[in-house]
This record gives structure tokens, C-alpha cells and sequence, in this order.
């Protein structure tokens, strides 16, 4: 028995002609050998350079494999001439060849075909990718949609509150959203993000808390606990008064949330009625914190805020202290007893003329029959226009112990059990309906009008890493009421490094 170059064993040449034979053989061990001739670059011609790129990408470096001899072969195996004159071994060698060139052409058909840089390529997009999934899914992405709109609750400068539902949870969170063409007209970046750094390292009960923060082309989103019964402007319009037992209960309720903002170092300076809402049992919580800013030596600068529960020593651009808010809060029971502001005017000017025209003070004449004497010496004290007089100037204890809040309950206040004297409306809108429509189509006037200043591509970037998540951020601060003095202080200093860096941080971007 001899054997061919390709190690298989010839046939016989007793049963059939060698005249038709051989030349059989000689063509398929011939076809067998023959490779794949690739053209080159320079071989390809322009007409059929793309067909001639896909016959590259398809072909395996170290392929024999020649597919239309391969085709030949095929044609030739079922041929009836063949089948009449080869023997059984010559089928059997015909066979074992096709199945040789078969698994050839499946190990070629399995191994990644494209040249070793497009894997690289392909590879690396694909990882990029399954991470961008993976991030998608392990964060909780926030959007639009991924809230039900019920109603507006309110309105601010740059937009619309909304009552909202998450679709996913079912928890309702009060939507703030502002508009970027709005903030930037009225130069109100650098407040925006400020309150968006504030929020992220902020949390207590008596807060309007921030749960998260997200943005799109044009609009900023605050996600905010939800407060059903209305801001203390709405109802003080309504009530023109409210009695002491109210008055004291509320100013109780802000001086929590004021003394845990100031032991974080932080100075509101925008306290009034519009930024003190109702929860729907009637407990007061302290938003807005778009002008509040770290407590330092030199702050006559500052000098953004209301002008009727503003300060005098903030009116005439001198350095401050948390004792600003003291004094605003003053303005607040002041116009809870009775029914107005101690210093009104039509401007800032007239209103500072006033200040430094005289000191108001509540005499025994304008008491009402249902106020006490303390409830009207603790409103004194707190609109001295000297902060070295006022109550608060020099630790938070000393409103804690003034005889009008004589054996209050402190400790059940800030547990939630006390009955609040004043409950919201709790079947109706605590909002007027007609002021936010109002207010609402002059914002979107000047949005319609600004909204040109958003098609600068710097834009977007003045409002860079504005998203937030409460569930995901680990430097939140907890609430301090429990901790002692010495931690309190480490606490507010911690708190204050922070905040500096990140807005010296957000300062050099701008």
C-alpha cells in the first residue's frame, strides 16, 4: 500500500481505468494545496476595492482554505462519472478530504476574523459600555419622568414648585425647578450652586431637606421633602394675626432649625414668612437657603436679603453674625402680635432711613389682651438694632431661657408629640392659586426671552456636578442636638472646611 502527499492511501488501480483516474486525483490533491491569494493595497483597484476589503476582513491569516476549489470539490464528490468508475476507497479518500477542508473552514468560521487592532477597539467599547450599564442600574437615575406631576404648590424666582410622586416608590417630594435662562439673566449662579452645596451637608426635622438633585438642557431640579400645609405668608395673609400660644409654638419650631444651621457655621439671612412652611400637622420647617453662607469674620460684603427682616447691621454693609437671624426672627413674632412689620417702606432706602431714625419697641399700650408682658419683652430683645444687645447675641441659651419660654417642652418639641395650636387646612390648597399664575407668566416671559443665552456651550458648565442623591452621599451631617458642646464645635469647624473649599473650588471654575 502506498500513500499521497496528503497521507492518505491511494486507490486501487485494478477496478477502474487509470485513463480516467488519474487525472481525477491529481486535480484534487492539486486544488487541496492551493491558498487563498489576498491582494495587497496596491493590488486592489478602486472599482473593487470594497468588495476586495470585505474578502480581508473575512479571511484568517493562516487559512488553505481556497473556497471555490472547495465549491469544485463538492460539485465533483456527487458527480455520476465519479461515482461510476471510483471504488468504494476512493470515496472514502474523497470523504475524508472534504471532512479535513469542512473543519478547517468551521475553526476559520469560529476565531474572531477582524484584524487584531479592530478587536482591541471592539473590546475596549464594549467594556465601556457594560460599565455605563452597570452604573446605570446600581445608581438610581432621576429624571422627569421618573416622577407623576400632580400640581403646582409655589413659585420662586427662577420657577415653579411641584407636588410629585415617585413612580417607583410612591414617596411625594416637593419639586423646585428653576430655570437656567432665568438664573443666569438675574446673576444668580454662583446662589444656586451655593444652596445646592449647602443642602448636600445639611439634615435635620425641622428642615426642608434635599433628596435630590438633577438637571437637563434647561432647567435645574431640587427634590425636597414635601410640606402640605403652606408657607406662614399664605396664612398670615389670611389670619392677619396669630395668638402667643401660636406665635411661641412657631418661633419654637424655627429656633430648633436656627440652632442647628448655626452650629454648622452657617448664617440663613433670608428668614421670613414666604421660606417657613407647614408640615400637614403644623409644625414650622426652615427652606430656602440660596443667600445663606459660612459664618466668617469678614462678611460686610454680604449684604443680599429682604429688606423688611433684614438686619440693620447687614443694611449698612457692616461684618455679622448668626444674631441676623435672630433679628429677623424678631420681625416675624413682631408681625404675628401685630399684624405689620416694625420698619416698612416702599424701598431698601426708606426702610434703612427708618431703621436708623429710631428703635421700635412694643409698649405696654399696644400689647394685646391675649399677649403677656414676656411674650412682648422677648420681641424687644430680639429687634435691639445693636447686636450686642440682642438676645441670641451671644449663645443660643439665652433665648432658651427667656421667661417667655419658661418650662416649655423642648425636648417633646423636638420629638414630634406636642399638638400643634395652629393645623393647617388639611382638605384644601394651603396656597393661592392665583398669585403663583400670576408670578408664573412673568418667569416665562423671561425665559422665552433669555433662553438665547443657553446656546453657549460654556453655558452647561457653570453647572457642573449639580446632581445629588441623599441615598448615595456619605458626607451628610447628622443632626447635633444630641451630640455634646465639644462635638458640636469639631462638628460645625469640619462642616465649614468643607463648605469653603467646595465654593473656592466652584469659584475658580467660573
Amino acid at each position: 500500500m502506498s500513500l499521497n502527499v496528503q497521507g492518505l492511501r491511494k486507490p486501487s488501480q485494478v477496478n477502474s481505468p487509470s485513463s480516467i483516474k488519474k487525472p481525477i486525483m491529481s486535480s484534487l490533491l492539486f486544488n487541496c494545496k492551493a491558498p487563498i491569494n489576498v491582494p495587497n493595497s496596491s493590488q486592489v483597484s478602486p472599482q473593487n476595492s470594497e468588495q476586495n476589503l470585505l474578502k480581508t476582513l473575512h479571511s484568517h491569516k493562516g487559512s488553505q482554505v481556497d473556497v471555490t476549489n472547495l465549491t469544485k470539490l463538492i460539485k465533483h464528490n456527487k458527480s455520476p462519472t465519479i461515482e461510476a468508475f471510483d471504488t468504494q476507497n476512493s470515496q472514502n479518500s474523497s470523504q475524508q478530504q472534504l471532512q479535513a477542508l469542512f473543519a478547517k473552514a468551521r475553526e476559520i468560521t469560529s476565531n474572531k476574523q477582524k484584524p487584531q487592532i479592530v478587536k482591541q477597539q471592539v473590546q475596549s467599547i464594549q467594556t465601556q459600555s457594560i460599565n455605563q450599564l452597570k452604573e446605570l442600574f446600581d445608581n438610581d437615575i432621576y429624571c422627569r419622568n421618573t416622577f407623576y406631576f400632580h400640581f403646582v404648590v409655589g413659585i420662586g424666582g427662577f420657577g415653579k414648585v411641584w407636588k410629585v410622586e415617585h413612580k417607583k416608590t410612591a414617596q411625594v417630594y416637593a419639586m423646585k425647578e428653576m430655570s437656567k435662562a432665568l438664573i443666569i439673566t438675574k446673576k444668580s449662579v454662583n446662589s444656586v450652586m451655593n444652596e445646592r452645596v449647602l443642602l448636600s451637608q445639611l439634615k435635620h426635622p425641622f428642615l426642608v431637606n434635599m433628596n435630590f438633585a438633577y438637571q437637563d438642557r434647561e432647567t435645574l431640579y431640587l427634590i425636597m421633602d414635601y410640606m402640605s400645609g403652606g408657607d406662614l405668608r399664605y396664612h398670615i395673609g389670611r389670619m392677619r394675626r396669630f395668638n402667643e400660644e401660636q406665635t411661641r409654638f412657631f418661633v419654637a419650631c424655627i429656633f430648633l432649625s436656627l440652632e442647628y444651621v448655626h452650629e454648622c457655621n452657617i448664617i440663613h439671612r433670608d428668614i421670613k414668612p414666604e421660606n417657613l412652611v407647614l408640615d400637614n400637622k403644623g409644625y414650622v420647617h426652615l427652606t430656602d437657603f440660596g443667600i445663606a453662607r459660612v459664618m466668617k469674620t469678614e462678611n460686610s460684603s454680604d449684604t443680599s436679603g429682604t429688606p423688611g427682616y433684614m438686619a440693620p447691621e447687614v443694611m449698612c454693609r457692616q461684618n455679622h453674625t448668626f444674631a441676623a437671624d435672630y433679628y429677623a426672627l424678631g420681625v416675624i413674632a413682631y408681625e404675628f402680635m401685630l399684624g405689620r412689620r416694625p420698619y416698612v417702606g416702599r424701598s431698601r432706602q426708606e426702610i434703612r432711613d427708618q431703621i436708623l431714625a429710631k428703635q421700635v419697641q412694643i409698649k405696654k399700650s399696644e400689647i394685646p389682651n391675649n399677649w403677656s408682658i414676656e411674650g412682648a419683652d422677648f420681641i424687644n430683645r430680639l429687634l435691639q438694632r445693636k447686636p450686642q444687645q440682642r438676645l441670641g447675641f451671644n449663645e443660643s441659651q439665652e433665648i432658651r431661657q427667656h421667661p417667655w419660654f419658661l418650662n416649655f417642652p423642648w425636648q417633646k418639641l423636638k420629638n414630634f408629640e406636642l399638638v400643634p395650636p395652629f393645623q393647617p387646612n388639611r382638605t384644601e390648597d394651603n396656597f393661592d392659586q392665583k398669585q403663583i399664575l400670576i408670578e408664573d407668566e412673568e418667569n416665562n416671559e423671561l425665559i422665552q426671552q433669555n433662553l438665547l443665552v443657553l446656546k453657549d456651550p460654556a453655558t452647561q458648565d457653570l453647572f457642573q456636578s449639580y446632581e445629588f442623591n441623599a441615598n448615595q452621599n456619605q458626607n451628610k451631617i447628622s443632626s447635633t442636638t444630641d451630640q455634646s458642646s465639644s462635638s458640636s464645635s469639631k462638628h460645625s469647624r469640619n462642616f465649614s472646611q468643607k463648605i469653603e473649599k467646595q465654593q473656592y473650588l466652584e469659584s475658580g471654575t467660573k
